[in-house]
């Protein structure tokens, strides 16, 4: 598993355990904190090698049994060395004081095969790095009253750096970083308006790696329908669709082809929403099999587990179609029943910017404030194909990888909305 990325000159080394946990991490600037106390939700989230642009290890994250020793993701080799790594990061040759690191979950747990599954990969890949000290702390949260009382633990065990996951922790390493300037802390997917002078935010551009999704979805629809769909309109969701729907429309101008998009309007901003997160609301299963009915035969649902109920459409319909994936490899992070339905999957970095966090603190580098994974440094990607590998015509493999080489290189614009 890992995420594709565009060949370069210079390489960089460096929503489910509960159904919709994670989903709503947000990636953009908060007002009063408002938006994150709006909903609780939850979200979930191989070794092909069909392709030569593949950094193994990343994003996609798997269950991690408790002590973490061994996790099903092996991250380490690839995120040791972040020589000639994008603002925010630092270099593993510089000298280091390992520091005391302590991370917090929220409730998805450390074997959500998601969000928290990853960020715990990268404290274990800044301790391979030497950058944080042996026997990091970890603590599970299971119920919203855990999170204080986890971070003082944290704190009473002396831990220099302390790594929050997701907006659910965003009020308590607000509150507690203000009582602990000396304390660094770094929170995954979320944001500060104004940022806070210990904390680094993690953030990311994903409509870039979904742009290069959009394009690849219409090169291979044999329909000439994408189909998508989202849990909310809000920017962590609407960020995905809005990156496909224009890779789409790169493709028809590229190709002289009329691939369409049903679901997201670029120029309204607006689509199709099941109104929920939970994939038991039959709302969600519904959504998915109207855009069926329309000729979609690639669909990228957007909402942690809401993705599933149209995986079971398909197979239920016998269609011979595909989902794109979002956050963590799905061919992973979901259930084994669906794996030959995962085209691939649009990634966030969050082990290697956590590790890049540590880094940073322990070479004396580090700065507060947001930190955009981007595609030019490695934090935003496409994973394997997986299951698909076979049915991606080498030509298009290479167009894709040619546009995530020039999203890199600023010839093509993927950002509809810059983040943080």
């Amino acid at each position: 598993m890992g995420l594709r990325f565009a060949p370069r000159a210079l390489s960089l080394d460096p929503m489910c355990n509960q159904t919709v946990e994670d989903l709503l991490r947000s990636r953009m600037k908060l007002v009063a904190m408002a938006g994150a106390l709006l909903l609780v939700l939850a979200a979930c989230g191989g070794d092909d090698d069909d392709t030569a642009t593949t950094l193994d290890g990343g994003a996609g994250t798997t269950a991690a049994p408790t002590d973490t020793t061994e996790p099903m993701v092996d991250t380490t080799e690839a995120m040791v060395d972040t020589t000639a790594a994008a603002p925010g990061t630092t270099t593993a040759s510089g000298d280091m004081t390992p520091v005391a690191a302590c991370l917090v979950t929220d409730l998805a747990g450390v074997d959500d095969r998601s969000f928290n599954a990853a960020a715990w990969q990268g404290v274990q890949d800044a301790v391979a790095a030497g950058a944080v000290a042996a026997d990091p702390i970890l603590l599970e949260s299971d119920d919203a009253t855990d999170y204080q009382p986890n971070i003082d633990q944290c704190l009473a065990q002396g831990a220099e750096h302390i790594v929050t996951v997701g907006f659910e922790l965003g009020e308590a390493t607000a509150t507690n970083a203000a009582a602990n300037p000396e304390v660094n802390f770094t929170i995954v997917d979320f944001g500060y308006d104004p940022d806070i002078a210990n904390v680094r935010e993690l953030v990311y551009q994903t409509d870039e790696a979904a742009f290069a999704a959009g394009y690849l979805a219409a090169g291979v629809s044999q329909t000439g329908i994408i189909g998508t769909y989202g849990g909310l309109n809000i920017p962590t969701v609407s960020i995905f669709m809005d990156g496909l729907a224009r890779g789409v429309a790169h493709y028809n101008e590229t190709n002289g082809t009329d691939v369409a998009v049903v679901g997201w309007d670029v120029e309204a901003q607006d689509g199709s929403f099941t109104g929920t997160f939970d994939p038991g609301d039959p709302a969600v299963r519904s959504l998915c099999e109207s855009i069926l009915d329309e000729g979609a035969d690639i669909m990228l649902p957007v909402g942690g587990a809401i993705n599933l109920p149209c995986g079971t459409a398909i197979q239920d319909r016998g269609l011979d179609a595909a989902l794109i994936g979002v956050d963590q490899d799905a061919f992973d992070a979901m259930p084994t029943e669906f794996q030959d339905l995962w085209l691939v999957t649009i990634e966030k970095g969050i082990a290697i910017q956590v590790m890049r966090s540590l880094q940073d603190h322990a070479t004396g580098a580090w700065t507060p404030g947001g930190v955009v994974g981007t595609l030019a440094n490695e934090a935003v990607g496409l994973s394997e194909y997986h299951a698909w590998a076979d049915r991606v015509p080498d030509d298009l493999a290479a167009a894709v990888d040619q546009i995530l080489a020039d999203i890199t290189a600023g010839t093509i614009d993927a950002s509809n909305v810059p983040v943080g």
